[in-house]
């Protein structure tokens, strides 16, 4: 059934993206200089921004930094301990969002199914399905002691009884126009809205389907190693929020192993994943983060432009702030399970429109770090490194034995994608510098992730708020 499907959707985009920021210990630039992958030793905490060639590095605008401050309301110590930072001369570029094309939708199918001869991906139920269905719940409704055994409350047991009967009727209006055997429909190749691939049998006929349906979406399926998958693509262009994504997920879920060893070592799943990365797009990718979770790994790519890689952070998609992009950053991650790729998500794809003629002219990096400097001393609390408790005399006293640190350890140059200011979906990338580190108190720290505690625009000196986009 449908809520089986998308359920698994958002499984899968979940575990993409959790632990986004987790700390490669390699540079990899995919699609670059014959499409081969570039991989460099690092002792960085992130990843090197520029790969490739010497020229690439930029020059130094900063020997390396020793410096320790305090908040201004004295509740946390700011240590940077960073090495030398390298800065390149870039323009600013011009883009906008790129919606997902059926083509983009057949050249995933030739890499993963092998083919463009591919079925809707739509669960509709047969005649037998639609008897399981509705012998399932009437064993439910007249089980109420197996209700309640489960943990149901009288209360939720009536309403829960309520909700089965009412799926029961809907079953039964879509009986006799349920097929004796499901043949599927060759996909057409057009993108719907989402309620006609959303829509369940055991739904009603007067559900309120407006919302979903400023989504359009195309949904195929195919085979991928001998399992089933399918590939879903998605586009939303409104007033309030935008969606551009597209996923590929094995239909049936694979059991993560917390416990056990990977099939494969991370250099491994690297090149597995930078070698698909060159057949799923054109563009130049490097690697953002590596995660490994027992027998599982995600990585995460960004798009490198001029030899800068993309800043990917976290991003309010629906703030109902004036000036939010709303529209989260480019980013293309997979998933691998015992040596298989299980899901590969690209999400938000950008096409770069045009590009300022000349190099943006770039602040000295002095003016940069008293920038950081200023607004460290005043937005970084222990709140807002979510290092705070429910209970402030606690952490009064904890903070006068243990203080809480915003340890930086990382200063780099990157590209940063944000909304223009009074445009309705105009955007551009402009250099920043990344002040980047990992909290800690006493000896807990939090350095299995990447905090970007300040990104500030190269060429102004401002403060980027990269949660709104602007």
């Amino acid at each position: 059934m449908k809520i089986r499907k998308y359920a698994c959707i958002a499984i899968s985009a979940a575990l993409l993206m959790t632990g986004c920021q987790a700390t490669p210990d390699q540079d990899i630039v995919a699609n670059k200089n014959d499409n081969q992958a570039s991989q460099n030793e690092t002792s960085q905490s992130v990843d090197d921004t520029i790969a490739i060639d010497e020229n690439a590095y930029g020059k130094v605008v900063s020997e390396a930094i020793s410096d320790s401050f305090d908040s201004t309301e004295g509740d946390v110590t700011i240590k940077v301990q960073a090495d030398q930072v390298r800065a390149k001369n870039v323009p600013v570029l011009q883009a906008e969002a790129q919606s997902v094309s059926a083509d983009d939708v057949k050249r995933w199918c030739n890499v993963f199914f092998g083919t463009e001869d591919v079925y809707e991906y739509r669960d509709e139920m047969t005649k037998s399905d639609i008897e399981k269905a509705i012998l399932w719940r009437q064993q439910k409704i007249s089980d109420r002691d197996g209700l309640l055994a489960e943990g149901y409350t009288e209360d939720e047991i009536d309403s829960t009884i309520e909700l089965y009967q009412e799926e029961i009727n809907n079953l039964k209006s879509n009986y006799d126009s349920a097929p004796e055997k499901y043949e599927g429909t060759k996909t057409d190749w057009e993108f719907h809205p989402a309620s006609y691939w959303m829509k369940d049998e055991t739904n009603g006929d007067d559900e309120d389907w407006s919302k979903e349906d400023k989504t359009e979406s195309l949904e195929v399926r195919g085979d991928y190693e001998g399992k089933g998958a399918h590939i879903s693509a998605s586009n939303r262009q409104d007033a309030d929020y935008q969606v551009h994504d597209m996923f590929f997920v094995l239909n049936d879920e694979v059991d993560i192993n917390y416990n056990a060893d990977p099939v494969i070592s991370r250099e491994e799943a690297i090149q597995m994943t930078s070698e698909k990365l060159k057949a799923l797009t054109d563009k130049e990718w490097q690697v953002d983060s590596v995660d490994n979770n027992g027998n599982q790994w995600r990585i995460k790519y960004v798009p490198v432009i001029n030899n800068l890689p993309c800043l990917l952070t976290d991003l309010s998609y629906d703030s109902t702030d004036a000036y939010a992009a709303n529209l989260t950053y480019e980013m293309l991650g997979f998933e691998i399970i015992d040596g298989q790729i299980t899901s590969v998500e690209w999400d938000s794809p950008m096409k770069i429109t045009s590009a300022d003629n000349q190099p943006a002219e770039m602040l000295p990096f002095d003016d940069i770090y008293t920038a950081f400097k200023n607004y460290m001393q005043v937005k970084c609390t222990m709140t807002s490194l979510g290092m705070a408790s429910d209970d402030e005399m606690e952490d009064e006293t904890t903070a006068e034995t243990e203080k809480v640190c915003a340890n930086v350890n990382d200063i780099r140059q990157m590209y940063c994608r944000v909304k223009v200011k009074n445009s309705d979906q105009a955007f551009e990338y402009v250099p920043v510098y990344v002040f980047s580190g990992y909290a800690s108190q006493g000896d807990y720290k939090e350095d299995w992730w990447v905090n970007h505690f300040c990104v500030v625009n190269a060429t102004d000196g401002t403060i980027i708020n990269t949660w709104l986009g602007y």
